[in-house]
């Protein structure tokens, strides 16, 4: 692990919050087991965040041995890491894959062998896997379509204006889904609001903010602008405010970051949508699991728009997030 990553490491473990109680504290592990999780990348800071709640919910369990690797964003790393816990002898295999298509192989190949699989926010192309804890992304997408949709029509009279967006990962499930249902929505129910561009911005502040830099540039009249992780938010609010056009458009995102509630408060942007890392949930099932205990499929948390109307009663200062 870099300087970098072990410095938000340190960060993450000192603001974690914990997600919520396992069975209001009468889960326990029945026996000893070793748990690994595969993270994507700890180099952004709610996939670092992210794996902290997991190797901390974890760790609450006499016994439990945990291992957390770094893909450092890339398919191959990532790979290589779930080979590297298999040979090490995991019992239980936590996974947030960076590309769906690219990780399902070295996922069902564990599974297939008996090693038990917890999907955690982010899928893979088949079901071989014991469970997967999620967030709903296409209906994040949708709420975010509704959304501006309701703030062009009180500005228009209609649902009405110019779309740009920041997209995530390519090909990683969140990206992809929160796509869909923005997307889909948009055509379906709201065909006069314009999507003028749409870019992957890998969740990453300093590309989001090159590509709106690029989008304020290009479009002399954007009424609306949208990121599917506020961390790539912040880094196009940024484009958006030293351009001086902050009061022509509605900006939004997903994650419910504390900066990004406090940038609603402050009336820096006009929503997040609340999507929960699934760390408490996803770590409850690999314990279930390991004892002996039959699980759902999949497990759906779902996502709560948070806006200038709600963002004070899900502040707290000092978290990394409302999550």
């Amino acid at each position: 692990m870099n300087k970098t990553a072990k410095a938000i490491t340190l960060l993450m473990l000192s603001l974690c919050l914990v997600a919520g109680t396992f069975a209001q504290g009468t889960l326990m592990a029945k026996k000893p087991f070793f748990a690994g999780f595969a993270q994507d990348t700890l180099n952004q800071p709610w996939r670092n965040y992210q794996a902290v709640c997991v190797e901390r919910e974890l760790k609450k369990f006499p016994g439990v041995k945990v291992m957390v690797t770094d893909g450092l964003g890339r398919a191959e790393k990532q790979i290589s890491d779930v080979e590297d816990m298999v040979a090490r002898g995991v019992n239980i295999l936590l996974i947030s894959p960076a590309q769906e298509g690219a990780l399902t192989p070295i996922v069902s190949q564990v599974y297939r062998s008996g090693i038990p699989v917890v999907l955690v926010d982010r899928g893979i192309t088949s079901q071989d896997y014991t469970c997967f804890v999620k967030g709903d992304n296409v209906k994040t997408g949708i709420m975010a379509a509704d959304y501006i949709a309701a703030q062009l029509t009180i500005k228009y009279g209609s649902p009405k204006g110019n779309l740009v967006i920041i997209e995530g990962v390519p090909g990683s499930t969140t990206s992809v889904e929160r796509d869909k249902g923005l997307k889909g929505r948009l055509a379906e129910a709201y065909p006069n609001i314009k999507v003028l561009a749409s870019q992957p911005g890998d969740y990453r502040r300093d590309k989001a903010m090159a590509i709106m830099e690029d989008y304020l540039q290009t479009f002399p009249k954007i009424d609306a602008m949208i990121t599917y992780a506020d961390e790539s938010t912040m880094g196009a609010l940024y484009a958006v405010e030293n351009a001086k056009r902050r009061n022509e458009m509605i900006i939004g995102s997903v994650n419910a970051t504390t900066e990004a509630i406090k940038a609603i408060l402050d009336g820096r942007m006009d929503f997040s949508i609340l999507y929960s890392n699934c760390a408490a949930k996803g770590v409850e099932m690999a314990v279930r699991i390991m004892n002996g205990e039959t699980v759902p499929k999949v497990i759906v948390v779902d996502p709560v728009n948070i806006t200038k109307e709600n963002a004070k009663s899900y502040y707290q200062e000092g978290k990394y997030s409302a999550d």
